[in-house]
């Protein structure tokens, strides 16, 4: 990889060496105007078809010639250092006159140098020169379009927190990865992430009634099977009991919910395994309805309410 700088006063291209710069703190002369630059402000990667010129390094404290640069082209060498002039012959005095005392030539003091520049490793340099853009790309005032696109995605990351928050219950029982986040979110919003209810997902797979005594035929006994079709754990659903009479008239109707009809050994909070079945059984006492049948469903059980 090559590296070129550009001459600030006459716009020339030229390549140069990484270690020749650091060699001279990017201290180089131009070939064209003869212009002393930095060429570390100027470094930039050579492209292709670029056509550069030579430049001259300018000395440093230790060195006391300038080398040359080579170009795309012949190489070419500038002339180093220049001699410093000898004092006169002093005139001549009259033989009586007196002879002043000679001293040697007091050869001339050469100026301060100016101090060279700290030389910066190229490395820091090129991150330099690429984090300055990007430094101002963010100090930059956002463009109408910036703050559209903000707006979007602003409106999009409330709509995905809204759903969430709708089907959370479902996203919990479907992508347990994602519960104790949901949970965690609900406790901050005062919200609760409970079993999904999907009584669609269960169905009755059978059903029956039939008297617990025969000298008491008010005393009834409802046993159904229930079985999940779900891949996920589902809350349990209530029961949705009616009683017809020979004509299928409804006689009585009563909602059954999962604390009414499960019995100890299980959890209504636990719900309903992936795939299980269960079967549950309920004792009624129809009075004097004269029950000839019943119709069973499932519904959604209603949510608890909280006591005072």
């Amino acid at each position: 990889m090559s590296l070129v700088t550009r001459c600030p006063r006459c716009k020339t291209l030229f390549r140069v060496m990484p270690a020749q710069l650091q060699a001279r703190a990017g201290q180089v002369r131009c070939g064209r105007c003869m212009h002393v630059f930095d060429g570390f402000q100027a470094l930039a990667v050579e492209q292709a078809n670029a056509i550069s010129d030579p430049v001259w390094f300018e000395p440093d404290a230790a060195a006391a010639g300038a080398a040359a640069v080579t170009g795309t082209g012949a190489a070419r060498a500038s002339v180093a250092a220049e001699a410093a002039p000898r004092d006169a012959a002093a005139p001549a005095t009259p033989a009586n006159s007196a002879a002043p005392e000679s001293k040697p030539d007091a050869k001339p003091e050469p100026a301060a140098e100016p101090a060279a520049p700290p030389r910066r490793p190229l490395r820091e340099l090129a991150a330099t020169r690429i984090a300055a853009p990007l430094r101002e790309k963010l100090l930059r005032r956002p463009t109408p379009r910036a703050r559209q696109i903000a707006l979007c995605a602003l409106l999009a990351f409330a709509l995905v927190a809204q759903a969430a928050y709708a089907f959370r219950s479902q996203l919990a029982a479907r992508y347990p990865v994602l519960r104790v986040a949901l949970t965690s979110a609900c406790s901050l919003a005062g919200c609760s992430v409970s079993l999904p209810q999907r009584p669609d997902l269960v169905k009755i797979e059978a059903s029956d009634v039939h008297m617990i005594d025969a000298a008491r035929p008010t005393l009834i006994q409802l046993t159904a099977t229930l079985r999940s079709y779900a891949s996920y754990d589902l809350a349990y659903p209530a029961l949705d009991l009616v009683l017809t009479n020979a004509n299928e008239h409804a006689l009585a109707r009563r909602i059954f919910v999962p604390e009414e009809y499960l019995d100890e050994t299980r959890d209504p909070k636990a719900g309903v395994p992936p795939r299980a079945e269960i079967t549950v059984a309920l004792d009624l006492d129809t009075g004097d309805l004269n029950a000839a049948g019943f119709r069973l469903d499932l519904i959604a059980a209603p949510a608890p309410q909280a006591s005072n």
